[in-house]
């Protein structure tokens, strides 16, 4: 009869499981994070012990170098026998640095591995912490806000604008500006009179030339302005 075959393999599978005497340890829940860098961020590692009962000591760590974004890059934790979880604390460590977004990975291992505890899946976690303290700058003019030019006559002028870049300077970083006012319409006496400027990364200070044309009309004032 089908139904009686598939009771006793169940029953075999159920037996050779329980007299296996096998006991894995793995994580359990969530284990991929995205966190902001804040003092009171902590990330719930929860353990899991199953199988045959055993005492154990598993061990949750870094991989790679600790760049100081935790407070605690290593932790061990006691499974007793008569239980079947313990739960890791990682507090992030927040600092004054400029950092783009970081991935960090825990493995867990085991203190003393024997031949009957093994480690499961999943056996890491990551953890993402996302950019922070302005790590891609504070874009600013560093410069006067009101500038008087003459036009030349026969030859090109230009107005530089110099522009600061504090704080972090991780990755390419694009403002936009724009010349207004004068006695007349910015165009006419600026090329380009508005646009994007670009800071490479790693870029901290940079001078955009613009280029003053001749109209024929005399000197004009004019005002930058960042968007």
């Amino acid at each position: 009869m089908p139904s009686a075959c598939l009771l006793v393999n169940l029953l075999l599978a159920l037996f050779i499981s329980f007299t296996s005497g096998e006991t894995e340890v793995k994580f359990t829940g969530q284990t991929e994070f995205v966190v902001h860098e804040t003092s009171t961020t902590v990330i719930r590692l929860v353990i899991e012990r199953t199988g045959e009962p055993a005492n154990i000591t598993a061990i949750v760590s870094i991989y790679g170098e600790n760049t100081g974004d935790f407070f605690d890059t290593y932790a061990a934790t006691y499974i007793p026998d008569t239980e079947t979880n313990r739960t890791v604390y990682i507090s992030v460590c927040d600092d004054d640095l400029p950092e783009a977004d970081e991935m960090f990975i825990f493995y867990l291992t085991l203190q003393k591995p024997s031949a009957g505890i093994k480690l499961g899946s999943p056996r890491s976690v990551t953890i993402t912490v996302l950019s922070n303290d302005n790590a891609f700058g504070i874009i600013s003019f560093n410069m006067s806000a009101l500038i008087t030019v003459n036009e030349s006559r026969g030859r090109n002028e230009f107005v530089p604008l110099a522009l600061i870049r504090e704080k972090g300077t991780y990755g390419t970083v694009t403002v936009t500006f724009e010349v207004e006012g004068g006695s007349n319409p910015a165009e006419e006496d600026l090329s380009p009179a508005k646009g994007n400027i670009t800071f490479p990364p790693g870029r901290a200070v940079l001078i955009y030339n613009l280029t003053v044309l001749d109209d024929q009309v005399g000197t004009s004032w004019i005002h930058f302005r960042r968007f």
